[in-house]
């Protein structure tokens, strides 16, 4: 049976591509309501866009984007549609993700940083998004992440007059288990889990978290939001160097809400005698640690550097020379710089906050340490360097781990059967309960 879902989801974002194109052979019918004005992800294929019309954007986007009259886009049955003029009695203007990216590429510099504000309203709010959901009456809405998508499809389920149909929230990284914490966010997500059909995450521990906040629904299997890893693709980026003979460590360089990478930098600090020979890269710095970083690399006490942003497959081959990973975060929820290095063979050091322990076991594959205890993880750290038989053979079981859970073809099946599971639940659903749980929750 041909079925038609609505993703609620960060367009830009490279998880959000690799789940669809696990489902886009399916031969169902997918669209895409995006959450903010940033270009789509270039591997986002397979989905039809639902863009706000440009009349709706600030001024300076609009002027911009009326230089290119001539940019034409094929609707789905092949009825070709143009930017401009604007269709004053359509709210939305459905775009295949392809040629608007082309488009938005031109004229992203307009458009502004792509970072999303903390509520998503506006053009891409809740009113926008009932159109969309109107226009394209969907068997099931699928919002990913709770703080963009999540909260903008809440408010467009209490719209009055608007027939919504089934809802599929999905949890990524701190969501829930972080904002659940604070007094703004709280409601909002106990709202949230009480209004929706079905629930996913990629932590066991989230589950429980979610029931405790008022969830009643249905919990599908949990698997990790960021897709998994073909084999061919780990033995092409690879370094073909044991972990133990690579000069390399990686650090995870968000400071906000939840990172904390001035303290990994600080705990890299304590261990400074033991890296000489050793290059540190910072990948995802944060604004607020770049001048930690080169005051750092000036005293010549580390050989420290930022890397600025680079692809999937670079990331990849990155791990793939590294020694060791460091993650230091005060919420996670797998963290996805966890699976590339456990892929990759490099030795994850992960902070405790998260739910690194349902893939690794701490001492042996990875370490678990506590995200406030600047010391404990230079010991960790030091004993990762000095230990070259503990990252070897936490190569090899994290070799075995991801070909057992991440490997992903697997991966791309338990994607396609858990969205069996969902439509199986929303099809029994008259005249029964949904079951709280389907299927098995092992990732």
């Amino acid at each position: 049976m041909s079925r038609r879902i609505l993703f609620v989801a960060m367009q830009n974002s490279i998880h959000v591509a690799r789940w669809i194109e696990q489902i886009a052979d399916r031969g169902w019918d997918l669209h895409l309501f995006p959450v903010s004005n940033a270009a789509p992800h270039p591997r986002l294929a397979g989905v039809t866009i639902h863009w706000p019309l440009a009349r709706f954007w600030p001024k300076q986007s609009v002027h911009l984007l009326a230089r290119h009259p001539a940019a034409v886009f094929a609707g789905r049955k092949g009825i070709e549609k143009q930017l401009f003029p604007l269709i004053e009695n359509r709210a939305l203007s459905a775009l295949p993700s392809a040629g608007l990216l082309d488009l938005l590429r031109k004229v992203s510099p307009a458009l502004g940083a792509s970072e999303t504000l903390p509520y998503t309203r506006g053009a891409f709010g809740p009113k926008m998004l009932a159109h969309a959901i109107r226009a394209v009456a969907p068997d099931l809405i699928h919002s990913m992440e709770f703080q963009h998508a999540g909260y903008a499809t809440l408010w467009a389920k209490e719209l009055r007059n608007l027939q919504f149909p089934p809802w599929l929230a999905t949890n990524w990284g701190s969501d829930i288990h972080h904002f659940h914490r604070i007094a703004e966010h709280r409601p909002l997500i106990e709202r949230l889990l009480r209004a929706i059909d079905l629930y996913s995450c990629e932590c066991h521990r989230d589950i429980g978290l979610a029931r405790d906040l008022g969830f009643a629904g249905t919990a599908l299997p949990v698997i990790p939001n960021a897709g998994g890893f073909a084999p061919d693709e780990i033995a092409r980026l690879g370094s073909g160097l044991a972990p133990s003979q690579r000069r390399l460590i990686l650090v995870k360089g968000y400071q906000h809400f939840a990172g904390r990478a001035l303290i990994a930098l600080a705990a890299l600090e304590r261990c400074s005698d033991a890296l000489n020979g050793y290059r540190i890269l910072v990948f995802s710095a944060a604004r607020e640690i770049r001048s930690r970083i080169r005051a750092i690399a000036s005293s010549g006490r580390l050989d420290i550097d930022i890397l600025d942003h680079v692809g999937h497959d670079e990331m990849l081959r990155l791990h793939g020379r590294a020694r060791l990973y460091l993650g230091v975060s005060l919420s996670d929820g797998v963290s996805t710089s966890v699976l590339e290095a456990m892929a990759m063979g490099a030795f994850p050091i992960q902070t405790n906050t998260s739910c690194c322990e349902e893939w690794i076991v701490d001492g042996r594959s990875g370490y678990s340490v506590p995200v406030d205890d600047i010391e404990f993880i230079a010991a960790r750290i030091r004993q990762a360097l000095r230990d070259d038989s503990l990252v070897d053979t936490a190569a090899s079981i994290n070799a075995e781990t991801v070909r057992m859970r991440l490997d992903a073809s697997v991966l791309k099946r338990r994607v396609q059967g858990f969205y069996d599971k969902a439509f199986a639940a929303i099809d029994g659903k008259a005249g029964k309960r949904m079951p709280n749980i389907i299927g098995s929750n092992h990732a």
